[in-house]
C-alpha cells in the first residue's frame, strides 16, 4: 500500500449537495492507471451498503462497516418498534457506534422517505469526514473518496420521475392483490 499523490490529486473535489463531475467509471479509470493492482482490488471491493465483509485488513474500512452496521441496526429497531414486529432477527452483532443512533432517529423522524434518505446520507458523509482525518495520499483517502462518490451517485437516483414510477408499480401490485383477494 503506497502513497498515491497522482491519483488523489487527479480526483475532483466532492461536495455533498453538488452533483459530482466524475462518475464511478471515471474514478475507476484514474485509479487503474495510478494504483497498484492489489489496492485496486480493495477499491473495487468497497460497496457503500456492505457491512459484513472482513476480508480486507484496513482499520478505516472496519470503522466504516461498524458504523454502517450500527446505523442499520438502529433503523431496524426503530422500524420494528414502529410496526410492532420482532426485529431481533434483522440485527447484526455489531457494537453501537457513536453517532449512528442519532442519525437513525433523525432519519426516522423525517417528513418523507426522500428527506430520511438525505439525513442518512449526510450522516454517512459526516462519519467519512471523521475517519478521513490524517489520510491524505494513501489508500484510505481513495477509499473514502469512493464511498463519497457512491453516496452522490445514490443521491442522483432519487428523482421525482423514478419515485412516481416506483409508486405506480407498487400501487398497481396492491390493486391486483386486492382484486385477487
Amino acid at each position: 500500500m503506497g502513497n498515491y499523490y497522482y491519483a488523489v490529486s487527479s480526483l475532483p473535489f466532492l461536495v455533498f449537495d453538488v452533483e459530482p463531475v466524475i462518475t464511478m467509471l471515471e474514478f475507476n479509470d484514474i485509479c487503474n492507471s495510478a494504483v497498484s493492482s492489489a489496492d485496486m482490488k480493495i477499491i473495487d471491493s468497497v460497496v457503500l451498503s456492505e457491512t459484513d465483509r472482513a476480508d480486507v485488513d484496513i482499520p478505516l474500512l472496519a470503522e466504516w462497516r461498524a458504523w454502517e452496521g450500527s446505523l442499520r441496526n438502529e433503523l431496524a429497531k426503530l422500524r420494528g418498534s414502529d410496526m410492532e414486529v420482532l426485529y431481533d432477527s434483522w440485527l447484526r452483532d455489531i457494537e453501537i457506534n457513536t453517532g449512528a443512533p442519532l442519525v437513525a432517529r433523525n432519519a426516522f423522524k423525517a417528513e418523507s422517505p426522500l428527506l430520511a434518505e438525505n439525513v442518512i446520507d449526510r450522516g454517512r458523509w459526516s462519519f467519512l469526514d471523521e475517519i478521513e482525518v490524517g489520510h491524505y495520499f494513501d489508500i484510505e483517502k481513495i477509499l473514502v473518496y469512493s464511498l463519497r462518490l457512491q453516496i452522490l451517485e445514490r443521491k442522483q437516483m432519487f428523482t421525482s420521475h423514478r419515485g412516481e414510477a416506483n409508486f405506480n408499480v407498487i400501487y398497481e401490485n396492491i390493486k391486483e392483490a386486492v382484486r385477487e383477494a
